[in-house]
């Protein structure tokens, strides 16, 4: 099965960069996802629940990420089972972010996921539209989380990356309340 989908994040394309490689915030943002382990730089597993259609699995993945030309490209790989060992999925992800103006940011990201077993059955259009679904409700979770990320960030602010840049901004924030009493 195919997946492609191109959609805009309302951050700067180091900031988008930043956020994509965080694994505890794409957790949280993936449907069904109850858990994200690192194992290393660049290797993580994550237990993920999903049910389509009568059947449900619990699917225990992990993710390593390939070639990477930050900010703007990144491979990664995924393998998993499901926890009853009745499905297997894999899958070979590309992720590729484009700066549309200073603060916004095209993503696109394509999958190409083979699936076995119970799962697997449901190849096909029933399958197709199960993952459209999903990457729906994953996109919305993750523009939603940015949003609430960016509205925190003063807008003449550089484009700090990860935790560094987040911390720094809240830091800014609380100095600008602080001086109005001063």
């Amino acid at each position: 099965m195919y997946i492609e989908r191109t959609f805009i994040l309302d951050a700067p394309l180091q900031r988008a960069w930043a956020f994509l490689n965080e694994p505890q915030e794409m957790g949280n943002c993936l449907p069904g996802c109850h858990a994200v382990e690192v194992l290393e730089p660049g290797k993580y597993r994550a237990s993920v629940g999903l049910k389509a259609g009568p059947i449900k699995v619990g699917f225990d993945v992990q993710v390593e990420t390939g070639e990477e030309r930050p900010p703007e490209y990144a491979t990664y790989t995924m393998r998993g089972a499901d926890k009853d060992g009745g499905s297997k999925v894999s899958a070979h992800c590309t992720l590729a972010l484009k700066a549309v103006e200073s603060r916004r940011t095209e993503i696109t990201y394509t999958s190409n996921v083979q699936i076995v077993g119970k799962l697997g059955k449901f190849a096909g259009g029933v399958m197709q539209k199960f993952a459209d679904g999903v990457n729906d409700q994953f996109i919305a979770a993750l523009t939603r989380r940015v949003a609430e990320l960016e509205s925190s960030v003063p807008a003449s602010a550089p484009a700090e990356t990860g935790v560094v840049g987040r911390l720094k901004a809240a830091l800014a924030k609380l100095l600008a309340v602080f001086r109005r009493y001063l």
